[in-house]
């Protein structure tokens, strides 16, 4: 009996002392804690690297289909070409374009009816080129506008690799409506708009 008393007061006096030791706390929060705040740190650039990639996108979409709405002749292959590289040199990376251009011929409600393509190229044939049937695809994108009236659609499709495997990304695309400044309809070289 002695034997049992004197084990379970050992035991006691053995858990009161490691209750009341502080010295090893330290040690024990930061096992918690270092992990989630790696985790946080992390995430949390995952998601700036993301933010900083899509505005860089953004900015160099609208800079080029700016160009392009500024363009006084009809645009050939070859400029669209130069059009894909200068987006590609603005956001320093590959990137892909694909531009249409667009007429409403009808009135009625929302969405895409009335809407003819013109016509739609992609440089280097990377993207299938737009057409009536695939205008959904878009059609988000594309603005209302007066019966009569042309737009150019540009799409840009850039590639991405995130930095952590915390978000399923593989490409981050813009798509910029705009009217031509200076002609009534920009036209390709070789197609009749």
């Amino acid at each position: 009996m002695k034997l049992l008393s004197s084990i379970t007061q050992g035991i006691t006096r053995a858990l009161r002392r490691f209750g009341s030791d502080t010295s090893g706390t330290l040690l024990a929060e930061a096992m918690f804690i270092v992990p989630v705040m790696a985790l946080g740190m992390s995430g949390f650039y995952a998601f700036w690297d993301v933010y900083q990639t899509q505005n860089r996108v953004q900015k160099g979409a609208y800079a080029v289909s700016d160009m392009l709405s500024r363009e006084m002749v009809p645009a050939s292959p070859a400029f669209l070409t130069g059009l894909e590289r200068t987006l590609e040199y603005i956001i320093g990376q590959d990137a892909r374009i694909r531009v249409t251009s667009i007429r409403r011929v009808s009135d009625g409600p929302l969405g895409l009816q009335g809407l003819d393509v013109l016509w739609s190229v992609s440089p280097g044939n990377v993207m299938l080129p737009l057409n009536e049937g695939t205008l959904t695809q878009i059609e988000p994108d594309i603005p209302m506008t007066a019966v009569g009236s042309n737009m150019v659609v540009m799409e840009v499709v850039v590639p991405y690799s995130p930095v952590t495997e915390i978000l399923e990304l593989d490409t981050i695309s813009e798509t910029v409506a705009m009217r031509p400044r200076f002609l009534p309809t920009l036209c390709l070289t070789g197609v009749s708009c």
